[in-house]
């Protein structure tokens, strides 16, 4: 209880002694995949781990928002999911089905002897002498402290890193928005060969014109998004009949402050109701949904960045573009640019970027930059690659892919933590290519097993040897880059 004193505009709170409520080698707050990755991998490797979550389920946005769409490289704690969730027919291509996996993700953590509390939510950080050594959290049972050795933050906002005083960056550097937060949902009655067979998904797969057409006749609906996002199949599930459910990321709120508690209400909000207007236009235009119904939206709003750790490396726009190989590499990504537009409809996947004195609009790779709804100034036609070249001279390497470097998961300024996931030291347009659930699971995965090794060698982890760290990343089944090209001390150039 607090008593009624006012002072400069706020209630004093007293002091209090707070419970402690464990001791733990490994904390990792936030339970979506990031953190999956991270506790598992800490886990395996004999640290008593707690991973907290504050919804009723692990796997975040796989999960709880709908998002049954794991891209990226897979290895790994990656591969070990892909196996299990195949086992309970619960994966088709990369398509997973959300249900499946939370038991899946609960089995998981459960082998790694990892502990878990769900819904609790961490409020403040634990720091001594520049060093975390616990988080708090509220929950049922009253405000508590937990007292860990180390600290992974997958919280996604950085919550745990902010409140340990890290310097962050929030949203785009021109005006501090969040990229578009979407709220899934998932429709049932769908007839799924006819829309597959029909002149719709040949020649307007995206939804581009129909939307437009719509957009004509007066629907509402097409003033949300001007083109389809991904429609995912969901497995499992009846097949051939006319009665196929589906996963589909179309809404779209934007000019959003992902860490407002006000914005975040207003999106929650607004996303049912354009949910609601979305599954009638589709019912209404596109073939195969016309006896469809909405069975779900989203429990968790899909946020695709808010903080972001400033790190001893933060990864830049360019470094994605020019397709960068780091020796300190711990992750790889082959995803490119995808900002879902802050302000108006349409994603961006170029950068606007000085080359050779001159501004230019440069794009990772013509299959998905072409693919931009969101044109720079002079259209398509003045994309180019990191080195200007347009048009047929443009050239990308093969295969395509990234490294996110173990700096980048390495906060400046307080020791013992470690952060994965989209909280990441990145630039707004780096962090759109590096956020997808296969890689942020990669980054929990080389986090946890840091972690371990920091306890087992009794470093602090910024000082860790890179090449042990790989050295056991690799022996533990992932793939950091060593197949497709040579890692300094790791691996000698492919044959």
């Amino acid at each position: 209880m607090l008593n009624y004193e006012c002072r400069d505009g706020g209630i004093v709170q007293p002091e209090r002694v707070l419970p402690i409520d464990g001791e733990y080698d490994v904390i990792v707050c936030g339970g979506g995949i990031a953190g999956i990755g991270a506790g598992i991998a800490a886990g395996r490797a004999g640290c008593r781990t707690l991973i907290i979550e504050q919804l009723s389920m692990l796997g975040g946005l796989a999960t709880a928002g709908l998002v049954n769409i794991p891209l990226d490289f897979v290895s790994g704690v990656g591969k070990d999911m892909f196996d299990q969730l195949k086992a309970v027919d619960g994966l088709w291509h990369r398509n997973s089905d959300p249900e499946k996996h939370k038991l899946v993700l609960d089995r998981m953590v459960a082998a790694a002897g990892c502990d878990v509390l769900l819904v609790t939510t961490v409020v403040d950080a634990v720091v001594a002498h520049g060093q975390i050594r616990g988080v708090v959290v509220q929950n049922k049972s009253g405000t508590q402290v937990i007292l860990g050795r180390r600290v992974i933050d997958c919280s996604g906002d950085a919550d745990a890193a902010c409140y340990a005083g890290c310097e962050v960056l929030v949203g785009r550097e021109s005006d501090g928005y969040n990229q578009a937060c979407s709220l899934e949902f998932r429709l049932g009655g769908v007839d799924w060969d006819r829309y597959q067979e029909s002149d719709l998904k040949k020649n307007d797969a995206k939804w581009v014109d129909i939307i437009a057409r719509a957009r004509q006749d007066g629907c509402r609906a097409a003033d949300i998004e001007n083109h389809l996002n991904w429609i995912t199949h969901l497995p499992g599930r009846p097949e051939h009949c006319g009665m196929d459910e589906v996963s589909i990321c179309f809404a779209h709120s934007r000019n959003c402050r992902a860490t407002s508690h006000r914005d975040l209400t207003r999106m929650y909000r607004e996303g049912r109701e354009q949910c609601d207007l979305l599954w009638r236009f589709i019912r209404r235009y596109i073939p195969g949904f016309d006896k469809s119904w909405l069975i779900d939206t989203g429990a968790l709003l899909g946020v695709r960045d808010s903080r972001r750790v400033v790190g001893e490396y933060v990864m830049r726009g360019m470094d994605i573009a020019s397709w960068r190989h780091f020796d300190d590499v711990v992750t790889i990504s082959g995803h490119g640019y995808d900002v879902h537009n802050p302000t108006g409809p349409g994603n961006i996947k170029w950068i606007e970027a000085q080359i050779d004195g001159q501004t230019r609009y440069v794009i990772c790779h013509p299959g998905s930059g072409l693919a931009s709804t969101w044109d720079p100034p002079g259209g398509k036609s003045a994309y180019c690659d990191c080195k200007g070249r347009t048009g047929a001279d443009m050239q990308f390497p093969t295969p395509v892919y990234y490294d996110i470097p173990y700096r980048a998961l390495l906060p400046t300024r307080v020791d013992h933590l470690l952060v994965a996931g989209r909280c990441l030291s990145a630039e707004f347009m780096a962090q759109s290519g590096c956020r997808l659930i296969m890689a942020c699971l990669s980054m929990g995965e080389a986090c946890g097993t840091a972690m371990a090794m920091s306890l087992r060698q009794g470093l602090r982890p910024r000082d860790l040897d890179r090449l042990d760290l790989q050295r056991q990343l690799v022996a533990n089944g992932m793939n950091i880059g060593q197949t497709f090209r040579a890692i300094p001390g790791i691996s000698e150039a492919p044959g």
